[in-house]
């Protein structure tokens, strides 16, 4: 997405703030994430509520912004592209990731999905002809350094209550790298998207949109439907609305912050999002989470690499 390098101290400040509130808002759906799918035993349910949830809050943004001519101005190639976005990673890519929380638990799952910048990177140099650095190379390597370190922690859930570490955990690992597979492709079809439809909003609204009528369609099959629809209402339906407004609050908040600050600033400070999962969780998850040394440098070698990625 465009970013216009001359902005005053305010305007910054006031993007790095939505990107600090964003950060927090996407850990606090995160670890929600984490309880309702675990308690539901599947991710499916959440990931379709999550996506209904967030269509209200970009047409309450793109109302307030008076942006709905950029929206019924669309081209075929930004609705192609940004639809696309929308299917790979609202739909895929939470399939994916909120399946790795549920089975490996936040703390543990967010380090491999957050390897999503790299994939970010790459995609960038070879389709939007970007540059590659040595801090992005180093970069690279922290951050796959504290994937490999907490891939070698095996005290888990799964272990302690099923007895079957090594399924559980290779499906969740490989669940979670798939979603940073999906969440890394998407900014290289949005930035092209948004450049053409003029309005981070708009186009944030026309990838949830697009998803939301593909689940709509995948709705129709009935032990889908009646999966989410005998979910019961206080225990799983409206904690998994929360956790959907929380992430749906946390797009919103980054696509603003992306718009007032570079992003060189605003994906590293997002990525400080790990220590309030491990913060959220320990009040949240404590009986159902991990935290170990592994774990914990696991993270912090995954921030420091986000953040040398984008020097």
């Amino acid at each position: 997405m465009t970013i216009y390098p001359k902005k005053n101290n305010t305007i910054m400040d006031t993007g790095l703030i939505l990107a600090l509130i964003a950060a927090v808002s996407f850990a606090a759906g995160i670890v929600m994430v984490r309880k309702t799918a675990g308690e539901a035993g599947e991710s499916f349910s959440v990931t379709a509520i999550s996506i209904f949830i967030g269509i209200p809050f970009f047409a309450i943004a793109i109302l307030v912004s008076g942006e709905w001519s950029n929206l019924l101005n669309i081209s075929w190639r930004a609705l192609a592209l940004l639809g696309s976005a929308g299917i790979i990673h609202f739909i895929i890519g939470r399939l994916l990731g909120y399946n790795s929380f549920r089975l490996i638990g936040a703390n543990k799952a967010t380090p491999f999905t957050m390897t999503n910048r790299f994939y970010t990177v790459l995609f960038s140099f070879l389709f939007l002809k970007e540059s590659i650095t040595l801090y992005i190379i180093f970069g690279v390597l922290c951050m796959f350094a504290g994937a490999a370190l907490i891939s070698t922690e095996k005290k888990s859930i799964a272990e302690r209550m099923e007895k079957s570490l090594s399924r559980n955990e290779v499906r969740g690992i490989l669940a979670a790298l798939g979603a940073a597979l999906c969440w890394g492709i998407t900014p290289v079809l949005i930035k092209p998207g948004v450049e053409e439809i003029g309005s981070s909003s708009a186009g944030a609204f026309v990838s949830y949109a697009t998803a939301a009528m593909v689940m709509g369609c995948l709705l129709l099959n009935r032990p889908r439907r009646k999966q989410l629809t005998q979910l019961p209402l206080k225990k799983s339906v409206l904690p998994m609305a929360l956790a959907g407004m929380f992430t749906a609050t946390g797009q919103l908040l980054n696509f603003t912050a992306l718009g007032k600050s570079p992003a060189s600033v605003v994906t590293p400070l997002l990525s400080i999002q790990i220590l309030f999962i491990f913060f959220f969780s320990l009040l949240i998850n404590r009986k159902i989470e991990v935290f170990t040394w592994k774990v914990i440098l696991g993270m912090a070698a995954t921030v420091a690499g986000t953040f040398l990625l984008f020097q």
